[in-house]
């Protein structure tokens, strides 16, 4: 190979190696971080954990004055679209069950929604009724643990789009923001813990909805205010929910279990006998 052309080659390389170097530090740079704002009334800070990505989406975690965690996804403000109140977004982290926020509509008692709001490229959601000092929601405990947010959403004119967020320095961020130590991905389980409320939640309000067909009407309204009220109770884990549910998902799934078939040897558990 020539001289020169060997002499053209290295510095093409050497230019480049700057630009790499600096798309690396961008990208070390879009990772989740504490914003302290003041109370307007109290002066009091107020701690919000968020992040922005390189293509302009926006996520961020905010606690309300009653305690309540709420949560913010925001379309890049390049955007033209708009989110459309008609089919709220979905989100899940890593491979996780997904969360459908249109479930919150169900969850509505009157005309106003206020368990979410919609305006513009901005939609707000309660992602925790009564998070008290020390306790970490589970959807807060999988974004700690976890690695990206991939959120589906719909606009006005009736797309579909998705978008990927990043969970870079999440744990340190929102253990900030709940005033928590971090999970040790090392030792602590985002599993167990979060599928147990899950599946506890999920169960019980399927059962609530037995109720509402099947039921009376005051049978559903008491039903679903015990899980109001045992889902905001501070520093709940999935036993003490149970207990204040009075509630176990094994009861529906052994209800929902079919019967062994008389007769069948192999289902009943009996043994084999042959014909003489």
């Amino acid at each position: 190979m020539p001289l020169a052309r060997t002499f053209l080659i290295v510095l093409a390389i050497l230019a480049a190696l700057p630009v790499l170097g600096a798309r690396e530090a961008v990208a070390q740079r879009i990772q989740w971080y504490v914003e302290v704002l003041d109370d307007p009334i109290s002066g009091r800070p107020i701690l919000e954990a968020r992040i922005l990505t390189r293509d302009g989406y926006r996520f961020r975690l905010m606690r309300m004055k009653d305690n309540s965690i709420w949560g913010q996804f925001s379309l890049p403000r390049s955007s033209q679209a708009m989110l459309t109140p008609d089919r709220l977004p979905i989100y899940r982290i890593d491979e996780n069950d997904p969360v459908d926020l249109e479930e919150l509509k169900e969850l509505e008692v009157g005309g106003d929604p206020t368990l979410y709001a919609v305006a513009g490229r901005d939609v707000q959601f309660i992602i925790w009724g009564d998070a008290r000092e020390g306790f970490i929601p589970p959807i807060l405990r999988q974004m700690m643990l976890g690695e990206t947010i991939h959120v589906t959403y719909f606009t006005l004119l009736g797309e579909r789009q998705s978008a990927e967020l990043t969970l870079n320095r999440a744990n340190q961020a929102i253990a900030q923001f709940l005033r928590v130590r971090p999970l040790d991905p090392e030792k602590d389980s985002v599993e167990d813990q979060t599928q147990t409320f899950s599946l506890i939640a999920r169960r019980f309000t399927e059962l609530c909805d037995d109720m509402r067909f099947s039921g009376s009407e005051s049978d559903y309204t008491a039903c679903r205010n015990t899980f109001y009220t045992c889902s905001e109770a501070p520093e709940q884990t999935a036993e003490s929910f149970k207990q204040c549910l009075g509630f176990d998902p094994a009861m529906l799934e052994a209800r929902d279990e079919p019967p062994a078939v008389e007769g069948d040897a192999e289902t009943a558990g009996a043994p084999e006998t042959k014909a003489n």
